[in-house]
């Protein structure tokens, strides 16, 4: 049965000691533990004012004749803190409702009350150490925009948890229209000033210890932000998964073998432009690509071992991924010397593209020349440069 929390009795209720009460509210943290709700009890949703919004429900009811009471232990277990739930209204009437009894057994009610609590306790006592600044970042693709669920955020970093109550963002949704040829370096200088704010022009950067980034936007901004994010933090890069709508990656260990073939030109020729072509989330357009630089082109391609949508299931791919590019851009690299400029070409997910901006070294690296896809125009396009002045 449900109980005000109220240190005096009233009629029709148990008195519940107020040290039991804050112990509970401390057990919980200050939610609702009806499994899926996690409510917050101390704030109104919509006006935003605090006050206490919670009751206390028994699992065995403090009489014997309610909800799941017992003859004895009804009176025994009143004011035991473990037959407490803290929960909100609407959940505190429904467990203590007659009519859902056997719905909601005094066994299933403990599993939700130790589920909770286990879990508070273990995000509180997490290290600081697993704290981590989130970075949420999205333009409009296509036209089209995006919005990133928090909670999901909170479901993908665990064991990490944030630094602050609402994550940086840098948010591009109001420039659904500016993907062209003049709009790129648009997008860039305001990426540059939103990043500079949140950065404090790297002041405050020796306080970002690690980063969590997600990423919904077209793939050159992608690049951009990992090449101003370099390849000095410790970052975690996180994707939305077709197959759960969730941020969460999968577990590593169901991941082995070899995910990525790599292939170059028989024979590197200096006086041919050079291109590295990422298929991840399908095959790229190789011959496009070709009629784009010239049939005689170095084209180096890191391919999945089965590209598509969801490939890119875990940290580990994206791992060896990341490995598999930092090498062959050393390669070329030596091959090329530091000014002949690279062209880039993603058929990839956002991690992917962020991590080969991240590669990027601004004082060792040529100027990377960055194309996006448009089906409309037949193909990939020339949108931006990282690090254009290398070469001057």
């Amino acid at each position: 049965m449900a109980t005000a929390p109220e240190e005096k009795k009233k009629a029709g209720r148990v008195a519940i000691p107020q040290k039991v009460q804050n112990q509970l509210w401390a057990r919980a943290a200050g939610r609702c533990e009806f499994r899926g709700c996690n409510k917050i009890l101390f704030t109104d949703d919509l006006t935003k004012l605090k006050d206490n919004l919670s009751v206390i429900s028994h699992i065995i009811a403090y009489e014997k004749d309610g909800p799941r009471g017992h003859e004895t232990l009804s009176d025994q277990l009143k004011i035991d803190i473990t037959n407490l739930m803290l929960t909100c209204k609407d959940h505190g009437k429904i467990i203590d409702s007659k009519e859902y009894e056997e719905k909601y057994s005094v066994e299933l009610l403990r599993e939700y009350k130790k589920e909770h609590e286990d879990r508070i306790k273990l995000l509180t006592g997490v290290l600081e150490d697993f704290k981590t600044h989130v970075l949420l970042f999205f333009a409009p693709i296509g036209g089209r925009t995006f919005n990133i669920d928090q909670n999901q955020i909170f479901q993908a970093l665990h064991p990490r948890y944030p630094s602050a109550e609402y994550p940086y963002s840098i948010d591009l949704t109001d420039f659904c229209k500016v993907e062209t040829k003049e709009g790129w370096p648009f997008l860039c200088q305001t990426i540059d000033e939103k990043f500079k704010d949140i950065f404090k022009n790297g002041a405050n950067r020796k306080d970002f210890h690690h980063i969590s980034i997600f990423a919904l936007a077209p793939i050159p901004l992608l690049v951009y932000l990992g090449s101003l994010i370099g390849d000095i933090s410790n970052v975690d890069l996180y994707q939305t998964h077709r197959s759960t709508d969730k941020w969460t990656w999968k577990d590593d260990s169901e991941d082995d073998g070899d995910f990525y073939q790599i292939s170059g030109p028989e024979k590197h020729n200096a006086a041919e432009m050079t291109a590295i072509v990422i298929s991840i989330s399908g095959d790229a357009d190789k011959d496009n690509i070709r009629g784009i630089l010239g049939g005689d082109c170095n084209l180096y391609e890191i391919r999945a071992a089965k590209p598509g949508l969801d490939f890119l299931s875990s940290k580990a791919k994206l791992k060896a991924l990341s490995l598999a590019y930092r090498e062959l851009l050393k390669d070329i690299r030596c091959i090329n010397g530091h000014s002949t400029e690279i062209h880039l070409f993603c058929a990839a997910p956002a991690p992917v593209s962020v991590e080969c901006g991240r590669a990027f070294l601004p004082k060792c690296d040529p100027p990377i020349k960055v194309y996006d896809f448009i089906g409309k125009d037949g193909g990939f396009v020339y949108a931006l440069t990282i690090n254009e002045h290398a070469n001057g």
